[in-house]
């Protein structure tokens, strides 16, 4: 999310955002991944779902979840925080504000997991200084690094996981203005949170140092 909105924010100076995040399974873990897998094989073929907590008729190990995760939702994602919050609402919060470098950003976040293996997504709400156009607005994005713009709701066009796991860039579609507040956008965002949202982050810290030492101009 954060490389979006941070190419956004360069352009219109960013001043809130309302996120929910719709988090992979491996967010979790291997637990996580594997607890998946197994809950996907005990629903497969049969009949559950149609009657509430029937699920849990079938699934006996909810793993590092709190509930089902195989043909369901879990609004919780972390452990328990302050007020009710969890601590991935409490990330979402506090790394926007210090990768941006906007220690009073306003964030509002809540996180959900979902049964998908691996990509994280998020729906954003973000609202800025600066009135901006849905036009405008993809023109940053799509010449933005490590974005890549895929938006084209009249075709069906946009990202999802399915479509986005093993890859690095930050994927964007549904961008579109506020239907209320003209100085705010709403976008979809996926990413895969083990590669963009991990290891490839540590690889290209580790490049740009690289070249700082070297005395070269890492925009080359």
């Amino acid at each position: 999310m954060i490389v979006a909105m941070g190419a956004l924010h360069k352009e219109y100076v960013l001043k809130e955002l309302v996120v929910a995040s719709y988090q992979a399974a491996s967010g979790a873990g291997q637990s996580g991944l594997d607890i998946l897998r197994k809950q996907i094989i005990e629903v497969a073929n049969t009949s559950v779902g149609d009657n509430a907590g029937d699920i849990r008729s079938v699934i006996k190990d909810n793993g590092p979840f709190p509930s089902p995760l195989a043909l369901n939702v879990v609004p919780w994602a972390g452990s328990l925080k302050e007020e009710g919050y969890s601590s991935e609402e409490l990330k979402v919060r506090n790394e926007s504000r210090k990768i941006l470098g906007l220690p009073n950003l306003k964030v509002s976040a809540t996180c959900v997991r979902v049964p998908v293996l691996t990509t994280h997504s998020l729906a954003v709400h973000a609202i800025f200084e600066k009135e901006v156009s849905r036009q405008a607005a993809q023109d940053v994005l799509k010449n933005a690094a490590g974005v890549e713009l895929v938006d084209d709701p009249e075709n069906y066009k946009f990202p999802t996981p399915a479509d986005v796991v093993g890859t690095d860039p930050t994927w964007v579609g549904r961008v579109r203005n506020s239907l209320d507040e003209p100085k705010a956008l709403d976008l979809f965002v996926c990413g895969d949170n083990l590669r963009k949202g991990a290891a490839l982050n540590t690889a290209q810290i580790a490049e740009l140092v690289a070249f700082e030492f070297a005395g070269l101009d890492w925009s080359i």
